[in-house]
């Protein structure tokens, strides 16, 4: 782009390039928003199942939020908040969450609560995790400094790190995992052992020869896109490794009380949050460097309340820091409260966190079913709203394995070329079906997609018929009791 001032409509060059990023990706993506599938209202809309999001329970929140006396706003509501990014309210009510709710798939009885009870002090909240996680490396990092990533990741990751903060995400290639059809699909146990604790030291190594800064390494646990669970002993190892480089260890734990089993994997791996380790005694990393990102948006399926969650029980610098970028993503008192009563209702949260598993197990067996019946191998998940699938079989001749650029194209929306994965994921969507390619994911093999199965039963329906016709796959799906709670 040339240095030169620009005419159009008056825009800098800094809003041309937010111009562009808009009119490209983002843009056809608000499209496929705007034209989805409902039964009533939009039957030939786009079945979205390349998005986290969960509606096996709406109906049930909305009844709840809606309920007479649920939204018990007060004067002081109407004004700035207390904490000036959240009420107290809303503050102690998180609080309460992480020191008294079981999170993973742990009993009440079983589950080991936070090392040291969170405070609202330890607490910093905003407009979702997006904000939150542009806030947290802008007061960890300096413009260019790196932050290590194991691939694949999330794909916001790319802009939430890169947009505002510039900071450089460096990509630790994690073991790929395996899929397998039917039986054959095992947890992808391999790719979160303590053995990737060396693929995270050739990265830095090479990150250090390239004049790049290493500050922090992101986790994110659960996984997404896989929906694995890295083990106890692998986070003790990743708090190691912080310590012997002296990085922040950042903890995405959005998908904590979204674990369930499955026919696939009936005892998974055991989720263990960061706050319950005591990496100081177990691991020698400074606690001050150990904070943890989370929202109410997807283990309480409530994207559209935008409530982001940031926890740092022993840097309270960071937390003072970051809540003057805070300030320009503060939350909405009304969603506040409603998230509030929510967490403060403890028999119906518990009701809700067991329910929306038992769904999330149930819909995923029967994605499964789906997959293992036409014999398309799959990776099995145990937390979040998503699978992998393979669908190298279907794409046409030609595709490579990528060596990270096309992941990257696809994460900014600058395509080079229609490669056949490109390809297919234009063919789901004409066929009035999305799902997310791998290498928006930076997902080193071409032809898996992360599918979403977290949707009501008849749209999900609907979506895996939709696949049957664009991969040419005989009926099945139709002929299936649909999926009952």
């Amino acid at each position: 782009m040339s240095d030169q001032p620009t005419a159009k409509n008056g825009l800098s060059r800094r809003g041309l390039k937010d111009l562009e990023e808009m009119s490209g990706r983002v843009a056809i993506l608000l499209k496929m928003f705007a034209n989805q599938f409902d039964a009533k209202s939009n039957p030939d809309g786009i079945v979205v199942l390349g998005i986290a999001d969960n509606s096996l329970c709406r109906t049930e929140l909305v009844e709840f939020f809606t309920s007479p006396g649920r939204l018990q706003l007060e004067p002081r509501d109407l004004t700035y908040a207390d904490h000036f990014y959240a009420s107290t309210r809303v503050l102690k009510a998180i609080a309460g969450l992480y020191n008294d709710v079981p999170d993973g798939l742990y009993s009440e009885k079983d589950w080991k609560p936070p090392l040291k009870r969170v405070e609202e002090g330890h607490i910093l909240v905003g407009n979702g995790a997006t904000e939150i996680i542009d806030a947290c490396f802008w007061d960890l990092c300096d413009e260019g400094d790196g932050v290590l990533l194991s691939a694949p990741y999330y794909n916001a990751f790319d802009e939430d790190l890169s947009f505002r903060a510039k900071v450089q995400i460096v990509q630790v290639h994690m073991p790929e995992p395996k899929s397998g059809s039917g039986s054959d699909a095992k947890e992808p146990k391999a790719s979160f052992a303590v053995d990737i604790i060396k693929d995270y030291e050739d990265a830095l190594q090479k990150a250090k020869a390239k004049g790049i800064k290493c500050r922090a390494v992101l986790i994110c646990n659960p996984h997404n896109p896989t929906g694995g669970i890295y083990p106890r002993e692998t986070v003790v190892a990743l708090a190691k490794f912080a310590a012997k480089h002296d990085l922040h260890l950042v903890m995405d734990e959005i998908y904590a009380r979204g674990c369930f089993t499955t026919k696939a994997v009936p005892n998974p791996t055991p989720f263990d949050s960061i706050l319950g380790i005591d990496v100081e005694k177990e691991a020698g990393l400074n606690p001050s460097h150990v904070h943890v990102i989370s929202s109410a948006s997807k283990d309480f399926s409530i994207n559209g309340f935008r409530i982001g969650i940031f926890i740092s029980q022993h840097n309270p610098d960071l937390i003072t820091s970051m809540g003057a970028n805070a300030r320009f993503a503060q939350t909405a008192s009304p969603a506040g409260q409603l998230f509030a009563s929510l967490l403060n209702d403890r028999k119906y949260l518990a009701w809700f966190l067991q329910e929306n598993r038992r769904r999330l197990t149930i819909t995923f067996d029967k994605v499964t079913e789906f997959l293992s019946h036409h014999g398309i191998p799959f990776v099995p998940s145990n937390a979040g709203h998503f699978l992998l699938i393979d669908l190298q079989k279907y794409l046409s001749d030609g595709e490579q394995k990528r060596d990270g650029i096309a992941g990257q194209e696809a994460a900014t929306g600058q395509e080079s070329e229609l490669t056949p994965e490109r390809e297919l994921t234009h063919k789901f969507i004409e066929g009035g079906v999305m799902l997310a390619p791998g290498s928006q994911y930076h997902y080193p093999a071409p032809g898996f997609f992360r599918m979403t199965f977290s949707i009501e039963p008849q749209a999900l329906q609907v979506g895996l018929s939709r696949i049957e016709k664009v991969l040419g796959l005989p009926s099945w799906i139709t002929s299936q009791p649909p999926v009952q709670f």
